[in-house]
């Protein structure tokens, strides 16, 4: 008998609405690697304030799975389904959770997420501060230059306000590129 190697990709959970740290614990207890990415909220109350950490992405968790512990993900209290993208468990790259984990370890900015399409902008590697080597898109947004990680699987952006001073410049667009020309 041949033994194969199991390839492991990650993937993204939809769960059940204020169930991504139930569902974690839940996969954990399975001995599934899984994801919570997370960020402290100031939140207010009539009476007091306090910083709560909440999920990134509301109802969305990663999992590391291979095929075999693919739909034993999905028979587990809280996961609703896969993402997909034209009827398949659409994966993600290693690289974009790992720019993820980094982008929330370094930070401490506060860290914002939005689906709003940015337009595309230059590609830029921050050269110190916390996000130190963490490579993004730049968009001038009320005229400061705010660091975007794009996470393209799950149609959203990840940004932090940096100064000028903090970039260097990688790539400029293609866009932007054409335009001086034209």
């Amino acid at each position: 008998m041949i033994l194969e190697k199991q390839n492991y990709h990650w993937y993204a959970i939809y769960t059940r609405a204020n169930g991504e740290k139930k569902l974690l614990d839940n996969l954990l207890e399975k001995n599934i690697e899984c994801y919570l990415p997370t960020r402290k909220v100031l939140k207010v109350w009539s009476d007091r304030k306090k910083w709560v950490e909440e999920p990134l992405f509301r109802c969305y968790i990663f999992v590391k799975v291979s095929y075999k512990e693919f739909f034993n993900v999905l028979n587990t209290p809280g996961a609703v389904c896969y993402i997909s993208f034209g009827g398949r468990a659409q994966s993600i790259p290693e690289s974009q959770i790992s720019n993820i984990k980094n982008f929330l370890y370094q930070c401490d900015h506060e860290v914002t997420l939005t689906y709003e399409r940015i337009q595309k902008g230059a590609i830029v590697e921050v050269l110190n501060g916390s996000l130190k080597g963490i490579k993004g898109e730049v968009a001038y947004i009320y005229g400061q230059m705010r660091l975007l990680i794009r996470i393209d699987s799950m149609n959203c952006c990840l940004y932090a306000n940096i100064s000028r001073d903090e970039v260097k410049l990688i790539e400029e667009n293609l866009v932007q590129k054409f335009s001086v020309l034209a």
